[in-house]
Protein backbone atom coordinates (compact mmCIF):
# COMPACT_ATOMS: atom_id res chain seq x y z
CA UNK A 1 0.00 0.00 0.00
CA UNK A 2 1.55 3.38 -1.07
CA UNK A 3 2.25 5.76 2.00
CA UNK A 4 -0.17 8.36 2.61
CA UNK A 5 0.78 11.22 5.32
CA UNK A 6 0.96 14.43 6.63
CA UNK A 7 3.69 17.10 7.17
CA UNK A 8 3.49 18.43 10.53
CA UNK A 9 5.23 19.24 13.57
CA UNK A 10 8.80 19.08 13.29
CA UNK A 11 9.05 16.50 10.33
CA UNK A 12 11.59 17.28 8.27
CA UNK A 13 11.23 20.64 5.65
CA UNK A 14 8.37 21.89 8.07
CA UNK A 15 8.45 22.76 11.82
CA UNK A 16 5.01 23.62 12.51
CA UNK A 17 6.43 24.50 16.22
CA UNK A 18 7.57 27.83 15.42
CA UNK A 19 5.73 30.88 15.89
CA UNK A 20 4.88 32.98 13.57
CA UNK A 21 4.98 36.78 14.73
CA UNK A 22 3.98 40.04 12.84
CA UNK A 23 4.33 43.29 14.58
CA UNK A 24 0.97 45.51 14.47
CA UNK A 25 -0.40 48.71 15.97
CA UNK A 26 -3.66 50.04 15.90
CA UNK A 27 -5.07 51.82 12.67
CA UNK A 28 -6.94 55.34 12.87
CA UNK A 29 -6.54 56.30 8.85
CA UNK A 30 -9.49 55.34 7.00
CA UNK A 31 -10.63 56.06 3.48
CA UNK A 32 -8.10 59.00 1.81
CA UNK A 33 -6.02 58.83 4.49
CA UNK A 34 -5.03 55.06 3.76
CA UNK A 35 -3.02 55.92 0.87
CA UNK A 36 -0.98 58.34 2.98
CA UNK A 37 -0.21 55.26 5.61
CA UNK A 38 0.89 53.03 2.04
CA UNK A 39 3.59 55.72 0.62
CA UNK A 40 4.77 55.52 4.72
CA UNK A 41 5.59 51.62 4.18
CA UNK A 42 2.65 50.56 5.72
CA UNK A 43 -0.11 48.36 5.23
CA UNK A 44 -3.98 49.07 6.52
CA UNK A 45 -5.72 45.65 7.63
CA UNK A 46 -8.77 44.22 9.89
CA UNK A 47 -8.55 41.85 12.29
CA UNK A 48 -12.12 40.07 12.68
CA UNK A 49 -13.96 36.99 13.71
CA UNK A 50 -17.24 35.07 15.06
CA UNK A 51 -18.55 37.12 17.81
CA UNK A 52 -15.52 39.83 17.60
CA UNK A 53 -16.07 43.20 16.54
CA UNK A 54 -13.54 43.78 13.88
CA UNK A 55 -10.20 46.24 14.42
CA UNK A 56 -8.30 48.34 12.17
CA UNK A 57 -4.75 47.42 11.88
CA UNK A 58 -1.65 48.61 10.16
CA UNK A 59 1.80 46.32 9.61
CA UNK A 60 5.20 47.69 8.69
CA UNK A 61 5.28 46.41 4.83
CA UNK A 62 8.53 44.92 4.20
CA UNK A 63 8.02 42.69 7.08
CA UNK A 64 4.44 41.76 6.25
CA UNK A 65 5.88 40.41 2.75
CA UNK A 66 8.20 38.60 3.73
CA UNK A 67 6.09 36.89 6.91
CA UNK A 68 3.42 36.36 4.46
CA UNK A 69 5.57 34.72 1.48
CA UNK A 70 6.83 31.87 3.82
CA UNK A 71 3.80 30.82 5.06
CA UNK A 72 0.34 29.31 3.78
CA UNK A 73 -2.75 30.48 5.04
CA UNK A 74 -3.87 27.55 6.89
CA UNK A 75 -0.31 28.71 9.39
CA UNK A 76 -1.37 30.34 12.86
CA UNK A 77 0.18 33.79 13.35
CA UNK A 78 0.47 35.65 16.13
CA UNK A 79 -0.13 39.43 15.95
CA UNK A 80 2.23 41.37 18.58
CA UNK A 81 0.79 45.05 19.31
CA UNK A 82 2.89 45.86 22.39
CA UNK A 83 2.38 46.97 26.04
CA UNK A 84 -1.74 47.39 26.84
CA UNK A 85 -3.05 45.84 24.27
CA UNK A 86 -3.53 41.43 23.96
CA UNK A 87 -1.71 39.66 21.25
CA UNK A 88 -4.09 38.06 18.50
CA UNK A 89 -3.88 34.60 17.66
CA UNK A 90 -5.59 34.78 14.17
CA UNK A 91 -5.11 33.49 10.15
CA UNK A 92 -5.12 34.99 6.79
CA UNK A 93 -8.26 35.73 5.10
CA UNK A 94 -8.11 37.61 1.94
CA UNK A 95 -4.80 39.61 0.58
CA UNK A 96 -5.39 42.10 -1.89
CA UNK A 97 -2.13 43.34 -3.74
CA UNK A 98 -1.78 45.82 -6.33
CA UNK A 99 -2.71 44.36 -9.86
CA UNK A 100 0.82 45.85 -11.50
CA UNK A 101 3.26 46.21 -8.75
CA UNK A 102 2.07 43.08 -6.88
CA UNK A 103 2.72 45.06 -3.77
CA UNK A 104 0.74 44.30 -0.41
CA UNK A 105 -2.49 46.76 -0.30
CA UNK A 106 -4.39 45.22 2.28
CA UNK A 107 -4.81 42.20 4.55
CA UNK A 108 -7.97 40.56 6.02
CA UNK A 109 -6.70 38.23 9.20
CA UNK A 110 -9.37 35.95 11.20
CA UNK A 111 -9.43 36.36 14.74
CA UNK A 112 -10.04 32.27 16.38
CA UNK A 113 -9.67 31.30 19.95
CA UNK A 114 -7.22 28.74 20.81
CA UNK A 115 -9.97 26.28 22.97
CA UNK A 116 -12.29 26.25 19.62
CA UNK A 117 -12.16 24.06 16.89
CA UNK A 118 -12.01 25.25 13.02
CA UNK A 119 -13.06 24.00 9.94
CA UNK A 120 -10.63 25.02 7.00
CA UNK A 121 -9.33 23.17 3.54
CA UNK A 122 -5.75 21.62 3.81
CA UNK A 123 -3.67 21.88 0.08
CA UNK A 124 -3.21 18.23 -1.08
CA UNK A 125 0.60 17.54 -2.53
CA UNK A 126 1.06 14.49 -4.55
CA UNK A 127 4.57 13.17 -4.21
CA UNK A 128 6.68 10.85 -6.04
CA UNK A 129 5.65 8.82 -9.14
CA UNK A 130 4.79 5.58 -9.93
CA UNK A 131 6.72 3.73 -12.23
CA UNK A 132 3.87 3.03 -14.80
CA UNK A 133 3.07 6.57 -15.39
CA UNK A 134 7.24 6.87 -15.22
CA UNK A 135 6.91 4.17 -18.04
CA UNK A 136 4.19 6.22 -20.12
CA UNK A 137 1.52 3.57 -19.72
CA UNK A 138 -0.33 4.84 -17.25
CA UNK A 139 -1.30 8.83 -15.88
CA UNK A 140 -1.63 9.88 -12.53
CA UNK A 141 -5.63 11.40 -11.92
CA UNK A 142 -5.73 13.73 -9.37
CA UNK A 143 -9.33 13.91 -7.97
CA UNK A 144 -8.71 16.09 -4.94
CA UNK A 145 -6.31 18.82 -4.61
CA UNK A 146 -7.66 19.70 -0.41
CA UNK A 147 -9.26 18.15 2.20
CA UNK A 148 -11.54 19.95 4.76
CA UNK A 149 -10.92 19.03 7.88
CA UNK A 150 -11.70 20.59 11.45
CA UNK A 151 -9.32 21.17 14.80
CA UNK A 152 -7.68 23.11 17.22
CA UNK A 153 -6.20 26.02 16.27
CA UNK A 154 -2.77 24.50 17.56
CA UNK A 155 -3.13 21.53 16.00
CA UNK A 156 -3.58 22.66 12.06
CA UNK A 157 -1.57 21.00 9.21
CA UNK A 158 -0.03 23.32 6.38
CA UNK A 159 -0.53 20.57 4.26
CA UNK A 160 -1.04 17.03 3.04
CA UNK A 161 1.79 14.77 1.47
CA UNK A 162 0.23 12.07 -0.28
CA UNK A 163 3.53 9.00 -1.68
CA UNK A 164 1.85 7.72 -4.77
CA UNK A 165 5.49 6.20 -6.29
CA UNK A 166 3.51 2.86 -5.41
CA UNK A 167 0.34 2.96 -7.56
CA UNK A 168 -0.02 0.84 -10.17
CA UNK A 169 -2.75 1.46 -13.24
CA UNK A 170 -5.95 1.09 -11.79
CA UNK A 171 -4.99 1.68 -7.93
CA UNK A 172 -6.20 4.59 -6.31
CA UNK A 173 -5.96 6.19 -2.76
CA UNK A 174 -8.78 7.48 -0.72
CA UNK A 175 -9.87 9.85 1.98
CA UNK A 176 -10.21 6.80 4.23
CA UNK A 177 -6.31 6.14 3.35
CA UNK A 178 -5.30 9.64 4.71
CA UNK A 179 -3.64 9.47 8.45
CA UNK A 180 -3.55 12.56 10.62
CA UNK A 181 -2.29 13.39 13.55
CA UNK A 182 -4.49 12.91 16.76
CA UNK A 183 -6.93 15.85 16.94
CA UNK A 184 -7.84 16.19 13.58
CA UNK A 185 -11.24 15.41 12.12
CA UNK A 186 -11.79 14.82 8.07
CA UNK A 187 -15.36 16.30 7.36
CA UNK A 188 -14.65 15.08 3.53
CA UNK A 189 -16.35 11.62 2.67
CA UNK A 190 -14.28 8.48 3.06
CA UNK A 191 -15.02 7.23 0.65
CA UNK A 192 -14.16 9.93 -2.09
CA UNK A 193 -11.00 9.30 -4.43
CA UNK A 194 -8.02 11.09 -3.76
CA UNK A 195 -6.15 9.58 -6.68
CA UNK A 196 -6.27 7.00 -9.74
CA UNK A 197 -3.71 6.05 -12.30
CA UNK A 198 -5.43 5.16 -15.39
CA UNK A 199 -3.87 4.08 -18.69
CA UNK A 200 -2.89 6.24 -20.94
CA UNK A 201 -4.60 5.03 -23.86
CA UNK A 202 -7.88 5.30 -21.80
CA UNK A 203 -7.23 9.28 -20.60
CA UNK A 204 -6.55 10.28 -24.78
CA UNK A 205 -9.33 8.39 -25.45
CA UNK A 206 -11.60 10.09 -23.40
CA UNK A 207 -9.94 13.71 -23.99
CA UNK A 208 -10.36 13.23 -27.64
CA UNK A 209 -14.53 12.21 -27.07
CA UNK A 210 -14.58 15.21 -25.15
CA UNK A 211 -13.08 17.08 -28.16
CA UNK A 212 -15.72 15.86 -30.62
CA UNK A 213 -18.43 15.33 -28.89
CA UNK A 214 -18.97 11.58 -28.94
CA UNK A 215 -18.88 8.45 -27.02
CA UNK A 216 -15.34 6.74 -26.42
CA UNK A 217 -15.01 3.49 -28.34
CA UNK A 218 -13.48 0.74 -25.81
CA UNK A 219 -12.51 -2.67 -26.35
CA UNK A 220 -15.34 -3.69 -24.01
CA UNK A 221 -18.11 -2.48 -25.88
CA UNK A 222 -16.42 -3.71 -29.14
CA UNK A 223 -17.26 -7.19 -27.73
CA UNK A 224 -20.80 -6.65 -26.29
CA UNK A 225 -21.63 -5.81 -30.24
CA UNK A 226 -20.16 -8.88 -31.44
CA UNK A 227 -21.64 -11.20 -28.65
CA UNK A 228 -25.11 -9.42 -29.54
CA UNK A 229 -24.93 -9.97 -33.26
CA UNK A 230 -23.57 -13.86 -32.80
CA UNK A 231 -27.74 -14.42 -30.97
CA UNK A 232 -29.39 -12.90 -33.42
CA UNK A 233 -27.89 -15.41 -35.81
Amino acid sequence: MPQVRARWAVEKGFEMAEKIVINAETRTAVGKGVGALRRSGKVPGVVYGHGIAASHIQMDAKELTNTLRKISRNRLITLEFGAGIAPKNVLTREVQRDPVKRTLKHVDFYEVSMTEKITVRVPVVYLGESADVKGGAGILNEEMNAIEIRCLPADLIEKIEVDVSGLSIDQSLHVSDLKLPAGIEILDDQEDELVRVIRYVEQKAEEAAAADGTEPEVIEKGKKDEEAAAEKK
